[in-house]
């Protein structure tokens, strides 16, 4: 059987990434991004789809008889209609745990600059290279503080979440987490409340749910300490974004990085915009997930799932015909 795979957006993946090979009969159409009303007539005729964020919904997939795969190039299934593919017998793959690393990492690349100034005074070096400030023997323009000895609070207890408190201890920084769901015992664990009150560095790494949506907004901001830093790798929504720009307005929080907003991609008109040039804000456009190394990874292991279920099919088909 000849495959027909279609990749609706391939966008999603860097231009250095290597596209591993498919070893069997197929044809292979890629596109840089498709709308939703471009579902259905993208994906006539073929056997296998690949995205990295298209929605598959059950009136897409109801169009599509010939569709018997869907390889989603990221970590959650939430864009597709699982039942209506459990029922049509539509097998769908993700690939979970991709970004522990990058978005750890990204999220401590955050907290250090927010700590340290880094970027900061290399600014106050190339203003002073251009002759626009005068050059000093000393430079107390932007306070530094360690990270060593400080709480880190980590709202999010999966594999991201876990990685952060790694590193976190790996530097010296005592690490509490909040344990929505109750699962967990221990010293490391502790409320919300507690949370607050006692982080230096307040890190949300858990997804967007109904119960978390607005987990931090004004009530929760007021509860932190005045020099504590809140940073979301998470997901848009779980901190309320107008909360956060009237404390960093008026000074009640140490600073804020966030990755994730509630509308993205982030427009100029964007309220957040407001804290653009402060120098304990920081605003990056969802790209923490999106390290070189991740993203090759994430290919290859959705190429893969296509390869495991094409070859599996096909043993199947023989083992049927054997009998």
């Amino acid at each position: 059987m000849k495959h027909r795979i279609v990749f609706l957006d391939d966008e999603g993946i860097g231009p250095d990434i290597v596209l591993p090979e498919m070893p069997f009969d197929h044809s292979w159409v890629s596109y840089r991004y498709t709308q939703p009303d471009q579902v259905v007539e993208r994906l006539r005729g073929a056997t296998v789809a690949l995205t990295c964020s298209v929605a598959f919904r059950e009136e897409h997939l109801a169009q599509l008889p010939d569709l018997q795969m869907i390889s989603l190039a990221l970590t959650g299934t939430d864009i597709v209609d699982m039942e209506y593919c459990k029922a049509r017998g539509i097998k769908v793959t993700n690939v979970p745990g991709y970004a522990t690393n990058t978005v750890a990492e990204h999220s401590l690349a955050m907290m250090f600059e927010l700590f340290r100034k880094v970027s900061s005074y290399n600014r106050l070096m190339q203003q002073v290279q251009r002759g626009e400030t005068e050059p000093r023997n000393i430079y107390f323009d932007f306070p530094i503080r360690d990270l060593c000895g400080r709480v880190l609070g980590i709202v999010g207890h999966g594999s991201i979440g876990k990685r952060v408190a790694e590193l976190g201890r790996a530097i010296g920084m005592k690490v509490f987490f909040y344990d929505r769901d109750g699962r967990y015992v221990g010293p490391e664990f502790t409320s919300m409340e507690k949370l607050l009150q006692v982080s230096d560095v307040l890190m949300i790494t858990c997804p967007l749910t109904e119960e978390t949506r607005d987990l931090v907004g004004a009530a929760e901001l007021a509860q932190m300490k005045r020099d504590a830093i809140l940073i979301n790798t998470g997901r848009g929504g779980i901190v309320n974004e107008g909360a956060l720009i009237e404390v960093m307005l008026a000074g009640r929080i140490g600073g804020a990085a966030l990755d994730v907003l509630v509308d993205e991609p982030v427009q100029p008109d964007n309220p957040i915009m407001q804290l653009i040039g402060m120098h304990n804000f920081i605003l990056t456009p969802h790209v923490a997930w999106s390290s070189k190394d991740a993203m090759q990874y994430l290919i290859s292991r959705s190429v893969e799932n296509i390869n495991e279920f094409v070859f599996s099919r096909a043993d199947a088909r023989l083992s049927s015909t054997a009998d």
